[in-house]
C-alpha cells in the first residue's frame, strides 16, 4: 500500500501532469498533503484508472474537497473508494494513509454496519442524509473508540444522472457530546445527593445515577468505612461485587495506588470495561472515609477530562458524606457549573458566578470583577472588613482575567469552602476567557458588517425602496448577510441581497469583499448574470474560498424593465396582480464559490406599476420548529396583506421573527414600481398613519430633485391637509382619506379627499387654521360636494 501512495521521494504522475484536467492539476497543487498524495498515487491498480479518464463529476468533487477547510471524506464508485482532505486527517487518525483510495468496507470495517446503510441510502434515493451527533465506533487510535459527528452525506451525480459517489462533510462533536452527557451525570448526581441521609441511601443514589451512564462508567462501587473503620459496600452498578472488600482494593486505597484489576472486583467485568479500574478516595473532614471504584470504558481514551469526571464524582460523594451543609454546597457547585457554562457574555458570567458563589458557601458578600466589569451579591447580614478568600480567575493560561472576593464569618470547614470556591473560580475563568474571545470577535464582525451596509437608500422616480436588517440575537455570532442598493446613470436601480456561509469575523470580511466586488462590476456596466459570473471567478481565485448565495437585479422605472440573476439565493416574492408568487420557480445558478467555472444568466422580465418585489435572506424563513415549505407559505400570507408603503410590507413579514430569539441574521429589502411622476395613497382616517404619507411623499419629492425649502413646505402643507381630512369630516361614508400627488412641469399638485362634510370653524384658538397655513404655502382650492370634500394644493417649485 505504501508504494501505491508514494512517499516524499516518489515521482509524481509522470505522463499525467500534461494530461491532467487543469482543474484537477490545480486542485492537487493547492491541496496540501492530500493533494500531494493524490498526485503521487499509483492509479494503475485501481478501478478508476488514470485521472485524465475520470468523469467530470469526480474531478469537480475532488477539487471541491481538497479546496475546502471543512472535514470531508468522499466515497466513490461501487467499491466506495475513499478520498479525503487535509482537514479530515485528525478524524481518520491511524487509518491514514492506508485508507486512501481503498474500499471503505476494508478500513471502516468496525463501523461498516452503520456506515454502509447510510451510504447505500444516499446512492439509492439520490437524497442527502444529514444528522447531528451521529454515533460511530471507530478504530483510529489503536482501540475501538466511541465517537460522535455532525454529518451531511450528499450524492455526487455523474453525467447520466446516477449517483457516482457520496460527498461526506463531517464535524466531530465527540468532545461536546461527552462533555454534555458528563455534565448531565454530575448534575443528576448532585440532584440525587441533595437530600440523602444514611450511607445506604447515599450508596443507592450514587449507584442509580452511575448505572444510567454506563457509556462513561461501565461499573461502579461505593465503599464507606463503618464504625470499625472497615470498608463496607453501600452501592454498586454494572456487576455483582464481593461481599467484603478485596485485599487489592484495600491496598490500592491505603497506598494511593489509584488502580486495581477489574477481575479482582467482579467475577465477570462488563465487556466494555477496561482491564483496570480506578480507585478514588472518598474524604470527609480531611479523612479518608471510603473508596469510589469506577470502571473505565475501553471505548474512550482516558484523557484528563475523563479523569476529571471521576474525580468530580468522588468529590461529590465525599461532600455528601459530610453534614447537610456540604450536601447543599455540592448541589450548588453542580448548578454553578451548568449556569456558568451557559452564560455567553462577560457580564453574564460574572453575574452568574457571584450568585452561585453565595449559594456554594455560607458567606455574606461576593464581588467578582473582570475587564472593568463588576458583579456583586450581598445577603445584607454584614461582612468582615477584609475578604475571607481572594481567588484569581484564570483561563487556559496563567495570566489572571479577573478576581473573586468573598466575605464572611469564620466557619468550620474553611478549607472545604476554599476548595469549592477554587473549583468555581476555575470554571468561571475558563468560561470568562471564552466569553471575552467571543465578545471581541463579535464586536469586530458587527462593526465590519454594519459599516458595509448602506447608510441610506437611493431615491429614484418610479421606484420606492425600503429595507431592514435584524442581527441574530446576542448569543449568536454575527453572520454574513448583506444588501446593497445603488443607482446607475440616474436611470436604473440596482438591488442586491446576499448571504455568506459561516459566521463571525471571517464571514463578515468575506461579505465585505463580495459586496464591494459585485458593486464594482455593476458600476462598470455588466448585467446581473455577467457580474455574478465574474464574482464567482474572483472567489475561485482566492486562497480562502467563500460560499455565498446572491440575488442581483436591475430595474428601470421608466420602462418597467427588470433584469436579474441568482446564485442559489431564495427567490424573491412578486406581490401584486391579485396575489403573491415567486419571481422564479427554479434555481437559476449555484451559490457563488460552489462551482469554480460556473456561469450565470440574466433573466428579463417586467415589473408593472403598483407591483412589488420582496428580497430576503434565509434567516427570515429558517426555523427549527417549522418546515421550510410551511415557513415560505406563511411568508406569502404575510406579504399578501394590505400595506400602503413597502416599509409596511417589511414590518408585516418581519412580524414572525422580530422580537424572538434568532439563530441567523435577517436582511430584507422591498421594491415597489410606481408611476414616475405621480402617486396615490388611501389611508385609514387615523392620525398615526400620517407617517406613511410623509415617508412616501419624501421619497417621491427627493427622487424628483425637490429642494429642501420646497420639500419642507410641501410636507407641512400636505400633511396638514390630510390631518384636516381626518379630523373635520362629519359622518364620513368611509373611514378613509385619499391622497394624490403629481409633478407636472415643475409644479406639484396635491389633492386630498374625504367622504364627509366638514364642521364649521369656530374661529377661536389655533384649531381650524389649517387651511390658512396651507394657503400660505401654495395655491389652495377647496371643493365641497354631497360625496365629500376635496382640497387641492398647487405649488411651483423653485428653480
Amino acid at each position: 500500500m505504501s508504494s501505491a501512495l508514494g512517499d516524499a521521494g516518489a515521482a509524481p504522475l509522470s505522463a499525467a501532469d500534461a494530461e491532467l484536467p487543469p482543474q484537477l492539476a490545480a486542485a492537487f497543487a493547492a491541496g496540501g498533503e492530500m493533494g500531494r498524495r493524490l498526485a503521487n498515487f499509483d492509479w494503475s491498480g485501481t478501478p478508476l484508472g488514470h485521472p485524465r479518464h475520470w468523469p467530470a463529476a469526480l474531478v469537480n468533487a475532488v477539487g471541491m474537497m481538497l479546496a475546502s477547510s471543512a472535514q470531508i471524506v468522499m466515497f466513490w464508485g461501487e467499491d466506495e473508494l475513499a478520498f479525503y482532505n487535509d482537514a479530515y486527517l485528525p478524524t481518520i487518525g491511524g487509518k491514514h494513509p492506508d485508507a486512501l483510495c481503498q474500499p471503505a468496507r476494508t478500513h471502516w470495517a468496525e463501523t461498516w454496519d452503520v456506515l454502509a446503510p447510510l451510504l447505500a441510502g444516499v446512492r439509492r434515493t439520490g437524497r442527502s442524509y444529514h444528522a447531528e451527533d451521529h454515533p460511530f465506533l471507530l478504530d483510529r487510535h489503536g482501540f475501538l473508540e466511541q465517537t460522535y459527528f455532525n454529518v451531511s452525506y450528499d450524492p455526487v451525480r455523474v453525467a447520466d444522472g446516477s449517483v457516482g459517489g457520496v460527498f461526506c462533510i463531517v464535524a466531530e462533536t465527540t468532545g461536546r457530546v461527552l462533555g454534555e452527557r458528563r455534565l448531565r451525570l454530575l448534575a443528576e448526581l448532585g440532584s440525587e445527593l441533595a437530600d440523602v441521609g444514611t450511607a445506604g441511601v447515599l450508596g443507592q443514589a450514587v449507584a442509580a445515577v452511575l448505572d444510567r451512564h454506563r457509556s462513561d462508567v461501565p461499573f461502579a462501587q461505593v465503599w464507606l468505612r463503618d464504625e470499625a473503620q472497615q470498608l463496607t459496600l453501600v452501592g454498586h452498578s454494572g456487576g455483582v461485587p464481593p461481599a467484603a472488600a478485596p485485599a487489592a482494593l484495600v491496598r490500592a486505597l491505603d497506598d494511593r495506588v489509584g488502580g486495581v484489576e477489574a477481575g479482582d472486583l467482579l467475577d465477570e467485568p462488563p465487556v466494555d470495561a477496561a482491564d483496570r479500574a480506578l480507585v478514588l478516595p472518598i474524604t470527609a473532614a480531611n479523612q479518608t472515609a471510603g473508596a469510589l471504584v469506577v470502571g473505565v470504558s475501553r471505548r474512550l481514551p482516558l484523557t484528563g477530562g475523563y479523569r476529571d469526571l471521576f474525580n468530580l464524582v468522588a468529590v461529590q460523594i465525599s461532600r455528601s458524606v459530610e453534614r447537610g451543609q456540604i450536601i447543599r454546597r455540592l448541589r450548588a457547585l453542580a448548578d454553578a457549573a451548568v449556569a456558568v457554562n451557559t452564560a455567553r457574555s462577560t457580564a453574564d458570567v460574572l453575574r452568574v458566578a457571584a450568585r452561585h458563589a453565595l449559594d456554594l458557601v455560607e458567606m455574606v458578600r461576593v464581588v467578582v470583577t473582570a475587564g472593568g466589569i463588576r458583579a456583586e451579591e450581598d445577603t445584607g447580614d454584614g461582612a468582615t472588613t477584609d475578604p475571607s478568600f481572594v481567588l484569581p480567575l484564570t483561563g487556559t493560561g496563567t495570566a489572571p482575567l479577573g478576581e473573586l472576593r468573598v466575605w464572611g464569618p469564620a466557619i468550620d470547614g474553611a478549607e472545604t469552602d476554599e476548595a469549592a470556591l477554587t473549583q468555581l473560580a476555575r470554571l468561571v475563568g475558563v468560561r470568562l476567557e471564552n466569553a471575552q474571545l467571543f465578545e471581541a470577535e463579535h464586536r469586530v464582525a458587527t462593526t465590519l458588517q454594519h459599516s458595509l451596509l448602506p447608510r441610506s437608500l437611493p431615491r429614484l422616480a418610479g421606484a420606492v425602496v425600503a429595507s431592514r436588517y435584524l442581527p441574530g440575537t446576542a448569543d449568536v455570532e454575527v453572520g454574513g448577510d448583506w444588501y446593497d442598493a445603488i443607482v446607475l446613470n440616474d436611470q436604473e436601480l440596482v438591488l442586491v441581497i446576499g448571504d455568506v456561509v459561516g459566521k463571525g469575523v471571517q464571514a463578515a470580511a468575506a461579505m465585505g469583499q463580495l459586496r464591494n466586488a459585485l458593486r464594482a462590476y455593476l458600476l462598470e456596466g455588466f448585467d446581473p448574470g455577467e457580474s455574478l459570473t465574474r464574482l464567482n471567478r474572483l472567489v475561485a481565485s482566492t486562497e480562502h474560498r467563500s460560499f455565498a448565495t446572491v440575488f442581483c437585479l436591475l430595474f428601470h422605472p421608466g420602462t418597467g424593465r427588470l433584469r436579474y440573476a441568482s446564485a442559489g439565493h431564495p427567490s424573491p416574492l412578486l406581490i401584486g396582480g391579485g396575489g403573491v408568487t415567486f419571481l422564479h420557480d427554479r434555481a437559476l445558478g449555484p451559490p457563488v464559490g460552489a462551482v469554480p467555472d460556473g456561469t450565470y444568466r440574466t433573466v428579463e422580465g417586467e415589473l408593472r406599476s403598483g407591483r412589488r418585489l420582496l428580497l430576503y435572506t434565509d434567516g427570515l424563513i429558517e426555523d427549527r420548529q417549522v418546515d421550510i415549505d410551511e415557513a415560505l407559505a406563511q411568508l406569502c400570507v404575510d406579504a399578501a396583506g394590505p400595506s400602503e408603503h413597502v416599509a409596511d410590507l417589511i414590518d408585516a413579514v418581519l412580524g414572525q421573527v422580530d422580537g424572538r430569539p434568532r439563530r441567523d441574521d435577517v436582511a430584507v429589502i422591498a421594491l415597489e414600481a410606481a408611476e414616475p411622476h405621480r402617486f396615490s395613497l388611501r389611508l385609514p382616517a387615523d392620525p398615526a398613519r400620517l407617517s406613511v404619507l410623509r415617508k412616501r411623499l419624501e421619497d417621491f419629492l427627493v427622487a424628483h430633485g425637490v429642494g429642501e425649502t420646497d420639500l419642507f413646505d410641501l410636507t407641512v402643507a400636505i400633511s396638514e391637509a390630510a390631518a384636516n381630512a381626518i379630523e373635520h369630516p362629519v359622518d364620513p361614508a368611509e373611514p378613509t382619506i385619499g391622497v394624490e400627488v403629481a409633478i407636472e412641469e415643475r409644479t406639484v399638485v396635491a389633492t386630498v379627499r374625504d367622504s364627509g362634510r366638514w364642521r364649521e370653524p369656530t374661529g377661536a384658538g389655533f384649531r381650524g387654521r389649517g387651511l390658512s397655513l396651507i394657503r400660505a404655502l401654495g395655491e389652495l382650492s377647496v371643493g365641497r360636494t354631497p360625496t365629500g370634500t376635496e382640497v387641492t394644493l398647487r405649488r411651483r417649485l423653485q428653480e
